[in-house]
């Protein structure tokens, strides 16, 4: 399943793909409450944007549920997750490269992160068949 086009709208955003992957996959909002250990009116209220995000903890423990990327539902519930805090905090040179994000427009954004994610995935391709090489060798 091909990720969600992300969107800059808050709580909408993540609440209707919540819905909609909980839909897909035929889990009543009560059951998926009772496995993340909230209440279900909770999540209808996260479903129809009327409630903040739940924690990080929350979000992936959702996210492994509904058998999405957990980066995906964190980066809709307007959470940064843990392990990039740690890495900007003990990394000088990616703190920076957030800071130059952060001044960017949501245009120049939307086109690195597509620029990055094809040239990860040649990379990774590249990568994993230089590797066969090397292994028939």
């Amino acid at each position: 399943m091909a990720p969600a086009k992300l969107e800059r709208t808050g709580g909408s955003a993540f609440g209707r793909r919540i819905k909609d992957l909980r839909r897909e996959r035929g889990i009543s909002q009560r059951s998926l409450a009772q496995l993340l250990g909230i209440d279900f009116t909770y999540l209808s209220k996260l479903e129809n944007a009327k409630a903040e995000p739940p924690s990080e903890e929350t979000v992936t423990r959702m996210a492994t549920l509904l058998e999405v990327d957990s980066h995906e539902l964190l980066g809709l519930a307007g959470k940064v997750p843990a392990d990039l805090k740690r890495r900007a905090a003990n990394d000088p040179i990616f703190a920076m490269l957030l800071r130059d994000l952060s001044l960017m427009t949501d245009d120049e954004v939307h086109v690195l992160r597509r620029r990055v994610r094809t040239k990860r995935t040649q990379g990774l391709g590249r990568g994993l068949n230089a590797e066969k090489t090397k292994a028939r060798t």
